[in-house]
């Protein structure tokens, strides 16, 4: 045995002896619903021990023989503090799977453990990682229908990471199936990776069990389970895992199309470190006289964070709540020696430091109260780093509304020609497979001619309200470049059934917006520009598409505006609602014909 295991042998054995673990919870979010269906209990060792790290920790567990000791520890601890915590869904319980069939295994302790709590085995789910090979599937069948007859749930973990994969699945028949990560990763950029979830997804709803996606990160990857119809998700998309875990969920996390003042994403967009102000905090166990002596000393003083002995935040203490106790008759004899953790006021807001200022603003503007702090928390890699006050943000939102306000059409609202520029380079730079239409209406300057400017705006806007309507349920951006001419940017394959459906909404105005005579007439007639009389036929859309990946080297903004521009010209071509997509060969004809 080398130094360094026997060095880790010493620090398991102070950790067992002491019971020095860590329980972070992890909230696993219904795709279907968008609020939280359970939390996975994650353990840790000390912050300044080798073993901090699960895997660290299980490992030497498993080299020392004390892998079925830690198991249970880690499983009491849990539901110990998953009870005190009182969060509102199911808990999910990690176990190794070899550890259930070991000779010496107490079984029964968890209904002993789940009734110290108060909670009912139904709403625990004992996931069984896939990590580890299994030999025995009998035992492992006694096993799992031992948990099921008490009334637990079983969930198969990181499925497609470990050695026996489909035949573990159908062997146990689990109620949940956790999609290792790897397949999750990218897999908005990967059409392999979505092709194979797709399939497993299949296989699991075909017997009745359902699927949780973990490790989903990014947007994108949220969007792509969201469009395969995934059951439930898991990752730092919705929330880090956390001592103290949020009971709702962000609603902003959700929304499938991003709002029109905000539609595209700047590299430097506003985040919460914009506000962040050091203040010093004060720890759970120093006393209330220490308290009091800062808060005399610095009069500018409203609240005081409190951290952990970890330098993970629990809360604030309230100037005039503390001061209204410690400062009555008697207060600083009764008070004085207590430590600080026990004066917390309601618990504040806490926000990394990296969330944009604009989900920081919708998440204060659903939480607060006339009970709350005017201040925030802010918090890096879930460690306290200081807090922000609540009139900075509406200050800087403030700003962000004018910014966006002076960048977007007069008449629709919508973005104009500086946030198109911006989404389209930050599209690009990010390699998204996106679509482009733009979009022109047909024949408007002489209807705008024969029925005056305000029915012309009308027509405008309700070319707006259908890019919006149509547009709404996926992360899309919607432009006006600006007149008539209108840009929507698809981020998925369904860019042409959509652009099918603006044009027969639009066909739908007709009624509307003509007279029964031009209706009959389909058309009108009106004067061109040298006053010789033309008919016109009915307004409609011309559309000219240009999708990235049907092209190897458009690369630039200005390159792309170029071809989107000469769809536009065919597209007009076209006599009524048009729509006509530019492919790499088309583009080099054309670009020949004119030279």
């Amino acid at each position: 045995m080398t130094n360094e295991e026997i060095r880790q042998g010493r620090s398991l054995d102070e950790i067992l002896a002491t019971s020095a673990i860590s329980t972070l919870f992890q909230p696993i979010i219904s795709l279907k619903t968008n609020t939280i269906y359970g939390y996975e209990a994650l353990s840790r060792g000390p912050s300044d021990s080798p073993l901090h790290s699960p895997i660290n920790l299980f490992d030497a567990a498993s080299r020392h023989g004390r892998i079925a000791e830690l198991d249970l520890l880690c499983r009491e601890l849990a539901i110990k503090q998953f009870g005190r915590l009182n969060l509102p869904a199911k808990l999910f319980l990690n176990t190794i799977p070899a550890v259930l069939l070991q000779d010496d295994y107490e079984h029964g302790l968890t209904l002993n453990f789940l009734k110290k709590s108060n909670l009912s085995p139904s709403r625990v789910v004992i996931e069984l990682t896939e990590q580890y090979p299994i030999d025995d599937y009998r035992l492992m069948r006694d096993a799992t229908e031992h948990y099921r007859s008490m009334g637990f749930s079983i969930a198969l973990d990181d499925l497609g990471a470990g050695y026996a994969g489909l035949r573990t699945w159908s062997e146990l028949k689990p109620d949940f199936v956790k999609l290792d990560r790897h397949f999750i990763q990218n897999i908005h950029e990967d059409r392999t990776k979505f092709q194979f979830v797709k399939s497993m997804l299949d296989i699991a709803h075909g017997i009745g069990c359902k699927v949780i996606s973990e490790g989903i990160e990014v947007r994108e990857e949220y969007l792509a389970n969201d469009q395969l119809n995934i059951d439930f998700g898991q990752g730092y998309y919705f929330a880090r895992p956390s001592l103290k875990p949020s009971r709702v969920t962000d609603p902003t996390l959700f929304t499938q199309r991003i709002d029109n003042q905000s539609l595209f994403k700047k590299r430097s967009e506003p985040i919460v470190g914009s506000l962040l102000n050091a203040l010093t905090p004060v720890v759970d166990q120093d006393n209330a006289i220490q308290v009091s002596d800062r808060f005399q000393q610095d009069v500018s003083l409203n609240y005081l964070p409190v951290i952990d002995s970890q330098g993970q935040p629990l809360g604030m203490v309230s100037r005039n709540e503390f001061m209204t106790v410690f400062a009555s008759r008697y207060g600083r004899e009764l008070h004085g020696r207590k430590p600080i953790g026990d004066f917390l006021s309601p618990t504040p807001v806490m926000v990394d430091i990296n969330m944009p200022l604009k989900t920081l603003s919708t998440l204060i503007t659903n939480t607060h109260n006339s009970d709350s702090h005017s201040l925030f928390i802010i918090t890096e890699n879930e460690q306290y780093v200081g807090v922000g006050n609540i009139m900075d943000l509406l200050r800087q939102i403030t700003e962000l509304q004018i910014t966006s306000a002076r960048y977007a059409n007069p008449l629709s609202g919508l973005p104009g020609n500086v946030p198109i520029s911006e989404y389209i380079k930050t599209a690009l730079e990010q390699k998204r497979d996106i679509t482009v239409c733009y979009i022109d209406l047909d024949n408007f300057k002489p209807y705008n001619d024969i029925y005056g400017y305000e029915k012309g705006d009308r027509v405008i806007l309700e070319t707006a309200k259908i890019l919006i309507d149509v547009s709404r349920d996926k992360t899309h951006f919607v432009g006006h470049v600006g007149g008539d001419d209108f840009i929507v940017i698809f981020e998925n394959g369904d860019s042409e059934q959509r652009c099918q459906m603006i044009q027969e909404q639009f066909a739908r105005l007709h009624s509307s917006l003509y007279s029964e005579k031009h209706l009959e007439a389909q058309g009108i007639e009106a004067q061109d520009r040298h006053g010789s009389t033309l008919f016109y036929p009915l307004l409609s859309l011309s559309i000219g598409m240009v999708k990235l990946r049907d092209f190897t080297t458009l690369t630039s903004e200005a390159e792309l505006s170029c071809h989107a521009t000469i769809a536009k010209s065919q597209a007009k071509k076209i006599v009524g609602n048009s729509l006509y997509r530019l492919n790499e060969t088309d583009y080099y004809r054309i670009q020949f014909q004119v030279a």
